[in-house]
């Protein structure tokens, strides 16, 4: 039998590391950014130790946590401080399907938080995460600039 707070994650969706779509969301988001904002992202993502999973996988949540606590070392935030930031526009394709998903990348007071997505994920996760994964294409826009303090 599972501890509690290990079913609690899993019923929740807080299990502990990217999906395989998330992390090429992520990485198509990066490769759009200033090379100079590339190693901050990183050590965003490597701090992050908690994802919470909405229902339906409309949205995943990302938090830097310590002692039970979200934390946000001034050290890993982007200069752009901006209370919620659509940072990216990310449309991913299957080929040979007509179905397209939509997932926006936001910050929250210079911290990657959260992709939310307009569209069914879990076709789309699926076929990410295969043993011979489908191939995606994957288009990033971003929309908003980390770099300008507000």
């Amino acid at each position: 039998m599972l501890p509690l707070k290990s079913l609690l994650s899993a019923l929740f969706g807080a299990s502990g590391r990217l999906s395989d779509l998330e992390k090429r969301i992520l990485d198509c988001v990066r490769a759009q950014l200033d090379e100079r904002f590339r190693p901050l992202w990183d050590k965003q993502i490597q701090a992050i130790n908690k994802f919470q999973r909405l229902p339906e996988g409309v949205e995943v949540d990302f938090y830097r946590m310590k002692a039970g606590r979200p934390t946000f070392a001034p050290e890993l935030a982007f200069p752009n401080k901006t209370e919620e930031l659509q940072l990216a526009k990310v449309e991913i394709k299957l080929t040979n399907a007509p179905e397209k998903l939509v997932a926006r990348v936001s910050c929250v007071k210079g911290f990657l938080f959260s992709i939310e997505y307009a569209g069914s994920v879990n076709y789309f996760a699926e076929a990410a995460g295969m043993d011979t994964p489908s191939p995606l294409q994957i288009q990033c826009e971003l929309t908003a600039d980390i770099a300008t303090p507000n």
